[in-house]
């Protein structure tokens, strides 16, 4: 395979673990450390500006925070009592609650003050909205453009690795991170630092592409998940759920979704008819129009397999250490 996204150059293969239980996909080979960052000229999260005014867009987002108010239990950023009257509209997006539960992380109003953490927050668009909804908020980012996108912001954004921070333990009551795990070299130490950094009974949501989903059986090689060569280790269910446990942490969840699959079906498609997908062909009609129709589509399965998405999500947490656990 070849890069189908961007212009990295070379010529790439996927590998997956034979055995039955395993689930476990990477790259091969896989590129050194000082030169991954070759993979991510002109990537996307470089720049995510902010969009320009729109009565509709206002509207959709209006209704939409309303819907987080009553699903979650938010009260800043929602809206006044008469907008929740339209939350149930909120439904009517193709992607259904998976679309709508992610422009909160996945997380219910904390019942006091709390820190979330980003990790791999690109240009902070999701921060900005969390703190919108009153939680304070911090990122960490490798891409130095996105870095000061999110600054520009006002979302305070670390440059670098999680483990380059050297954050406290039991820093944060939430740690989040999207379509991160499967770009680094140590999917397990990221996960273990995640798990340090969390407050004991903290949520931790990770979230990253799902080799075993509907998706990647329809469009095979054309997968835009697939993406060498920055997506180095590639995941289903089962190893990640070992790999979280390994950390320590306590799996309350693991599923998939079908957030953005819009985005991931029209984009494979693209390659599937032209070898190419670049982010400028979701402005087309035609692949918004075909993006849509699959993710209603992967929709419909994903209600009878909750692993059909093309998205895994786990949420876990933290231990609350017993009463005389800690050191004599």
């Amino acid at each position: 395979m070849q890069d189908r996204s961007y212009a990295a150059p070379g010529v790439w293969n996927i590998r997956k673990c034979a055995t039955a239980d395993c689930g476990l996909a990477w790259l091969d080979p896989v590129p050194i450390e000082e030169d991954i960052g070759k993979a991510y000229q002109g990537y996307y999260t470089h720049s995510q500006p902010e969009p320009g005014p729109s009565l509709l867009r206002d509207t959709v987002w209006g209704v939409w925070h309303a819907y987080l108010g009553k699903r979650f239990g938010y009260t800043q950023g929602v809206g006044g009592p008469w907008k929740r009257a339209a939350a149930p509209l909120a439904l009517l997006h193709p992607g259904g609650r998976d679309e709508l539960d992610s422009a909160a992380m996945y997380l219910p109003a904390p019942a006091k003050p709390a820190r979330v953490l980003d990790v791999g927050c690109g240009s902070g668009v999701a921060l900005a909205r969390m703190k919108s909804l009153g939680w304070e908020v911090e990122g960490v980012e490798v891409d130095p453009d996105a870095v000061q996108a999110g600054r520009a912001r006002g979302i305070p954004v670390r440059h670098g690795t999680l483990q380059a921070q050297n954050y406290p333990d039991d820093s944060f009551d939430a740690v989040y991170s999207a379509h991160v795990i499967e770009h680094v070299h140590d999917p397990a130490a990221l996960l273990r630092e995640c798990g340090r950094v969390l407050k004991p009974g903290g949520t931790l949501v990770i979230l990253t592409p799902n080799m075993a989903s509907y998706g990647h059986r329809k469009y095979g090689q054309a997968w835009l998940n697939l993406d060498p060569p920055r997506h180095l280790v590639l995941f289903s269910a089962s190893p990640l759920r070992r790999m979280a446990e390994k950390a320590g942490l306590e799996v309350l969840r693991l599923d998939s979704t079908i957030r953005n699959a819009w985005v991931y079906g029209a984009l494979s498609e693209c390659i599937r008819r032209t070898g190419r997908a670049e982010m400028s062909e979701l402005g087309k009609p035609v692949n918004l129009i075909r993006g849509m129709l699959f993710q209603l589509d992967e929709r419909y399965r994903a209600a009878k397999d909750s692993r059909a998405g093309d998205e895994l999500r786990l949420i876990a947490t933290k231990h609350v250490p017993k009463p005389g656990s800690g050191p004599k």
